[in-house]
């Protein structure tokens, strides 16, 4: 998604240049992206040597990952990885052998660490490949979306789908909630993405999507709608709505990894790409929208999602979240 380091609502913001987009599931240790076959094959036999390094070097990373993972998930086995991680020298040989799956101070240092590895990020065919594939039925977290729409007396007229994809939600929404065909819905995220996205809803004949390029096109808006979105942004939510020159009358966050201890910058493993991402504080994130002006309406839990950091259990999020907010007009 656009590139930069500040939160002015008139630019692009600290999303990851790639696109969670959506939280995409972990890559299997074992397994190394195709796409790497045909990146990563030089024509010298060095080249051919440090080619298939780099693949012997990607699964360790999964396989060490995956271990400390589910040791982590189990009460004794979080503590021997706490343990392991208060100790400096422990600490540092481990984050070595981790490479691209351990914390970072941010997404710039995320970045050029895992693009030693593997290149791809979210603007790859095969993340716009599974939005296009998500769009076809609604998931199991959609439906709470669906509840709350649908109980609102507001009317839905503009939605701005922050961190959309190609727009994948709107068809999945068109086809459970039956939009107005007045409606404006408004797609940010990165220039790949959007350009995928204008193809593919030209081919369908669809006039009422728009792809923007920043939030200064937020308003106005019936609905600022962020799913799967806000972990790929290095700026918490409360603090890019700060910027913007009119707040969205509803909110709906959903499929979002939340810390339940302090903010963590990791990398989300693909398979065929890589991704910065960041476990935004939850106490945080809702002390910040009630701040704004928010009233919290509902939440839910995402249990077909989670996003599990090797050395960092205590952070790490064993489900995604949901939230509904209203704008307190009062």
């Amino acid at each position: 998604m656009p590139m930069a380091t500040t939160i002015d609502a008139n630019v692009a913001v600290n999303k990851v240049n790639t696109n969670e987009r959506i939280a995409k599931t972990e890559a299997s240790p074992f397994s190394v992206p195709a796409s790497q076959n045909s990146d990563c094959a030089p024509s010298t036999q060095s080249g051919s040597i440090a080619g298939a390094f780099r693949k012997l070097r990607i699964l360790q990373i999964r396989f060490l990952a995956t271990l400390l993972i589910y040791m982590g998930r189990v009460s004794a086995g979080q503590s021997v990885v706490l343990f392991a991680r208060s100790l400096g020298p422990v600490r540092w040989f481990l984050e070595r052998l981790l490479g691209y799956r351990r914390s970072f101070s941010s997404f710039g240092e995320a970045r050029s660490c895992s693009s030693n590895f593997i290149s791809a990020g979210h603007e790859h065919e095969d993340d716009i490949r599974m939005h296009l594939s998500s769009s076809r039925a609604a998931r199991e977290s959609d439906y709470p979306v669906f509840f709350y729409l649908s109980q609102s007396q507001m009317p839905l007229r503009s939605v701005f789908d922050f961190g959309g994809n190609i727009g994948n939600l709107f068809y999945c929404y068109q086809n459970c909630l039956q939009l107005p065909q007045d409606i404006s819905w408004k797609v940010y995220d990165l220039p790949e993405l959007r350009q995928a996205g204008q193809k593919i809803a030209a081919e369908r004949g669809e006039s009422r999507l728009r792809y923007v390029a920043g939030l200064n096109e937020l308003e106005p808006a019936d609905l600022f709608l962020a799913s799967g979105s806000l972990h790929y942004f290095e700026s918490s939510l409360p603090e890019l709505l700060a910027q913007a020159k009119c707040l969205p009358t509803r909110i709906i966050v959903n499929r979002t990894p939340f810390s339940n201890a302090e903010d963590l910058i990791t990398i989300q493993d693909n398979g065929s790409f890589l991704v910065p991402c960041k476990l935004h504080n939850k106490q945080t994130f809702l002390d910040g929208m009630a701040a704004l002006g928010y009233k919290l309406r509902g939440s839910w839990p995402v249990a077909e999602r989670a996003l599990y950091v090797p050395l960092h259990p205590d952070s790490s999020s064993a489900t995604y979240f949901g939230f509904y907010f209203e704008l307190d007009k009062a």
